[in-house]
């Protein structure tokens, strides 16, 4: 598992950013945010959930549904976001923060 890889989770067609450090790679569990389609989502707050393209869509990453799963639950990386690490690093301290 890579910190800032989009994952497809096993059972259905959700996309998840994987979001923990890679210095914890071995827990059984990574800390995960959905993906939700621009075309789902009623509202946005530009700092708490920034934009992504993933295989030619647009994705909102709902930082503020932040969840613990299995890695054993995540299929195979279908993206990598690390270029946009401070991005998402920002959310994620925005969630916690508020800064």
């Amino acid at each position: 598992m890579a910190r800032f890889r989009v994952h497809r989770l096993k059972l259905g067609d959700q996309l998840v950013v994987d979001l923990q450090s890679d210095y914890l790679q071995d827990l059984p569990t990574r800390v995960v945010a959905p993906l939700q389609s621009v075309e789902d989502v009623s509202w946005v707050i530009a700092r708490l959930t920034p934009r992504f393209e993933v295989g030619g869509k647009s994705y909102v990453m709902a930082t503020h549904r932040l969840s613990a799963l299995a890695v054993s639950d995540l299929g195979p990386s279908v993206a990598d976001l690390s270029p946009r690490a401070d991005e998402i690093t920002a959310a994620t301290d925005f969630l916690f923060q508020g800064f």
